[in-house]
């Protein structure tokens, strides 16, 4: 069990677009305790898919119990993915930064199929980073086969370097997934079966199919994973949050494995997002990035 009080030097709440929930920096760690539900068993699962799937750079989670202020929350802790001199630049603050406008703004008057690639346009002109169409597709694929719900323009990021370029991120942030809302959207009373048809997806579309296949148009399938046993993988999960819980995660992944037959391979290939190119290609594109850019940010 992990312990914080209001004098440990942690953030507080962090942003969720369902609410807030306890956040903390320490340590070079962050912990996150659970608010609406499983946030935390959801965030371990995915971390699990993710290790036997052909993404290689993503957040591992654990699973924790942390205790704040005198109460007790299950919850989750992973290790900070930034290096000394990086920074967490959101897609909405990009917007803010270097158009002075929200993404909403931008994008509301565009029918879906011109905001996809006019979101990846914009952020590949800002940073450089002439495969975020990939990597976008990549995020909704994975949303989609999770039932993740809350990946706003908050949710997807790329990371600022010391010298001004940016890298991509590594996947994290899916504790809205596998049904984990408990509290307003999702009882753990009602039936698994009767609930998935209800999630509705984020930030193009409520529809996961209509965000998915139009990536896969654009930018091709990006996401595979291999055949493994859920059940075996998160068993921890029936240890701190009880059969209910541990049942609805798997079922929500045999049945999405049953959705989308075409994600699941047992050739996989793995995919790094910040090899998509050459060091040489990169140069170049820093030296785009300082060259010419929409206007002067400040990030």
């Amino acid at each position: 069990m992990y312990v914080f009080n209001n004098t440990d030097g942690s953030t507080g709440s962090g942003y969720s677009s369902k609410g807030n929930q306890l956040k903390f920096g320490i340590d070079n760690k962050w912990y996150k305790a659970d608010f609406l539900g499983y946030e935390g068993a959801a965030e371990y699962a995915a971390s699990k898919l993710l290790e036997q799937s052909n993404i290689m750079e993503y957040v591992p989670y654990q699973l924790e119990m942390i205790a704040y202020n005198g109460h007790s929350f299950n919850g989750c802790v992973s290790n900070n993915f930034l290096q000394p001199g990086q920074r967490l630049i959101t897609a909405e603050r990009l917007y803010q930064a270097y158009y002075n406008k929200s993404v909403k703004e931008v994008l509301e008057k565009s029918s879906l199929q011109d905001r996809i690639p006019k979101f990846v346009e914009d952020v590949t002109n800002i940073t450089g980073l002439e495969n975020f169409g990939k990597y976008i597709t990549i995020l909704l694929e994975f949303d989609a086969y999770i039932l993740n719900e809350d990946r706003h323009f908050h949710n997807i990021a790329v990371i600022q370097n010391e010298d001004k370029s940016f890298s991509y991120c590594p996947v994290f942030d899916n504790g809205a997934a596998f049904l984990s809302d408990t509290r307003n959207d999702y009882p753990l009373e009602k039936n698994t079966y009767g609930l998935i048809s209800g999630v509705k997806a984020k930030p193009f579309s409520h529809d996961f199919d209509k965000q998915v296949e139009c990536c896969r148009k654009l930018y091709g399938t990006q996401f595979k994973v291999e055949q493994f046993n859920m059940k075996e993988a998160t068993a921890e999960i029936k240890e701190m949050y009880g059969d209910k819980v541990y049942t609805r995660i798997c079922e929500v992944e045999e049945h999405q494995k049953m959705m989308y037959p075409e994600f699941v391979s047992d050739d996989i290939k793995p995919v790094s997002f910040n090899d998509m190119f050459s060091e040489e290609k990169k140069e170049t594109m820093k030296n785009k990035i300082h060259q010419k850019k929409p206007r002067s940010p400040k990030l």
